[in-house]
């Protein structure tokens, strides 16, 4: 469940067209934040849950600004830099975050808690994919020029997108970290936007319920491979992601693509596919009378 609510934190940032990996950025302040929280407050996990995603929304608004003026090559790799940077303040502020030997996170979301969050966070996508701004984010992900034109403020949806992608990738950094009981610099880092990058690639990137999905098949499937072959889950992946970049480039939910094939079934046996029901040789022979 983690993986997929990182994984829906990526896909709005591409939502809006902008390939970001600062989603493990925005995790890491939320799991550090919230493990500081408990750990040196008596709130609860939900008030330190709340605190983290705060944090991380506040970075994410800020680095939609400082952004705002890059790309395509150049925005990711601004991005890569944010997870870096975020690293070195977690190593150099061992006081508040563990240092290099991590912490352990004193308390957890139930598994009950962590669906919800799922529900919720889905929930929230599903309604934004059908108001103004899920309009605004098609728009500019598809031409920021036209739709800057049509009077849709480009700048400020790439800002609202990366304070909504730290929202919610903090929430994700809390149910992992809650997952793993402890935590450490390396549990948030490049090789993990790697895989959560590769959950939105595999399920559809410009569509929420891909994310789920993705996440869902990408993280369990090379587990239950792994049980036969033994070790080699890092080679499962490669070959999933370079098999679905080959063969399912748009993904697995593509409405697209099941559209095409719920008309090829519906098409009567036999038909030309032009909407008049005639078999090839019949519009052959009436080619040749013409």
């Amino acid at each position: 469940m983690a993986g997929a609510v990182l994984a829906l934190s990526t896909y709005v940032t591409l939502w809006a067209g902008l390939l970001s990996f600062a989603t493990v950025s925005f995790a890491a302040i939320g799991a550090f934040t919230s493990t500081w929280v408990l750990t040196n407050t008596e709130l609860g996990v939900v008030t330190a849950l709340l605190a983290g995603v705060v944090a991380a929304a506040v970075v994410g608004l800020i680095a939609g600004r400082l952004f705002l003026r890059l790309s395509s090559h150049w925005l990711a790799l601004a991005t890569v830099a944010l997870v870096l940077i975020t690293r070195v303040f977690v190593v150099n502020l061992g006081d508040h975050t563990g240092g290099s030997a991590g912490e352990v996170v004193p308390a957890a979301l139930t598994p009950w808690q962590m669906a919800l969050l799922l529900v919720v966070v889905s929930a929230v996508l599903f309604l934004l994919k059908r108001s103004k701004f899920g309009a605004a984010a098609d728009a500019t992900r598809e031409d920021p020029n036209v739709a800057a034109a049509l009077g849709i403020p480009v700048g400020r949806v790439h800002v609202l997108a990366f304070g909504l992608s730290g929202a919610i990738g903090a929430v994700g950094g809390v149910m992992l970290a809650s997952r793993l009981s402890f935590i450490d610099p390396d549990t948030f880092y490049v090789d993990l936007s790697m895989t959560v990058l590769a959950s939105v690639v595999l399920g559809g990137a410009y569509h929420w319920s891909g994310s789920v999905i993705g996440a869902a098949v990408f993280t369990g499937l090379p587990i239950y491979i792994s049980q036969y072959i033994g070790e080699g889950q890092a080679i499962i992946n490669g070959l999933l992601l370079l098999a679905i970049i080959i063969w399912l480039p748009d993904g697995l939910i593509d409405p697209i693509r099941w559209r095409r094939i719920q008309a090829k079934r519906r098409r009567p046996e036999g038909s030309a596919g032009v909407g008049d029901g005639r078999s090839p040789s019949e519009l052959t022979d009436v080619g040749a009378a013409q």
